[in-house]
């Protein structure tokens, strides 16, 4: 499997200062699979990592270019630039980076890589939370005065639509914040989420309202209505949903996935931990016979438990031991 991450470096850096508008960043990503896609073939002829970057964004072109032909005015003046301009220092620093990640901790590559959350974004998020919490303890409220007549049958309807609307907002919101795990999702999908889930949740509070206001069956079909509309969206975005980890995430999800077990890895600690399991069981066995027949049969769970916790860290250590454990290449 090659490494992509020069790619996706280099890709960032000609994007910079480009407006991010939902249709750039559908380019960048439509771009983002064609260099991909090349970099693949490229490495599979036998080229590197840094070569194979190289020519993949030689033969793309000026990327701002490109951007600033389908949408103009989004590259402010004077920052366009040739592909030329990434030199051969640039594309060595994103190698070196790959190399690096491959190194790195999962804790360590996210600190470095952290984004923070825009204060306007985190500030307006509290603000909805709250106004989700007490729309939904109005509706309940307000459902249960319309039971008792105390209340008009617009009360609760009114509270469903603020919470509605206030869990919509933080979902699209959130799904359109750069996270340090994943780029931001285009604004027009964002939105998509934010409606199947206002929906689902409308469909959801209105039709408990409406069962303990005892409302006409067609308003609980439309309520139901509202809760299958929303879920076949989100259904939808869920099955045509497109990857945006970014590429350091990416390499540590790989790294996990092609971790083995240290028995894969090293056949004499397989050996070793079979011999000291036999030998843990046997006296384990023997154990359990001995306190059996002096302090009776009621006691035999003891050995036995100390047996198997003996052998959780028997099996541990072996397998997930420090690394000064393990046989040296």
């Amino acid at each position: 499997m090659s490494d992509n991450t020069s790619v996706h470096r280099l890709l960032d850096e000609a994007f910079a200062g480009v407006a991010m508008t939902p249709e750039v960043q559908d380019l960048k990503e439509e771009i983002r699979t064609n260099l991909v896609d090349r970099v693949t073939e490229l490495a599979v002829g036998g080229a590197s990592p840094v070569d194979a970057a190289r020519r993949a964004v030689d033969e793309l072109g000026d990327v701002r270019a490109i951007v600033q032909g389908q949408f103009p005015g989004s590259v402010p003046d004077g920052a366009a630039r040739t592909h030329g301009d990434v030199d051969d220092d640039a594309l060595l620093a994103a190698d070196g980076h790959a190399t690096r990640a491959r190194h790195e901790s999962a804790a360590a590559l996210a600190a470095r890589h952290r984004v923070r959350p825009r204060p306007g974004y985190v500030a307006v998020t509290v603000l909805m939370s709250i106004v989700l919490a007490g729309s939904l303890v109005g509706t309940v409220l307000a459902a249960a005065g319309v039971a008792r007549a105390e209340t008009g049958p617009w009360l609760p309807t009114l509270f469903t639509a603020a919470a509605a609307a206030a869990l919509g907002w933080i979902v699209g919101a959130s799904l359109a914040q750069e996270t340090t795990n994943n780029y931001p999702m285009p604004a027009g999908r964002a939105a998509l989420f934010a409606l199947g889930w206002a929906l689902v949740l409308l469909g959801a509070l209105l039709a408990v309202a409406h069962l303990l206001g005892s409302a006409p069956p067609a308003w609980l079909a439309l309520d139901g209505l509202a809760l299958v509309a929303g879920v076949v969206l989100l259904a939808y975005l869920a099955t045509t949903s497109t990857n945006r980890t970014k590429p350091w995430a990416l390499e540590q999800s790989r790294r996990h996935a092609e971790a083995g077990s240290r028995f894969d890895e090293d056949p004499a600690a397989a050996a070793r931990f079979g011999i000291y399991t036999v030998v843990l069981w046997t006296l384990t066995g023997a154990a359990i016979f001995v306190v059996g027949s002096t302090a009776g049969w009621t006691w035999v769970p003891v050995p036995a438990l100390i047996g198997f916790a003996v052998f959780m860290l028997l099996l541990a250590r072996m397998n997930f031991g420090p690394a000064s454990t393990r046989p040296r290449e």
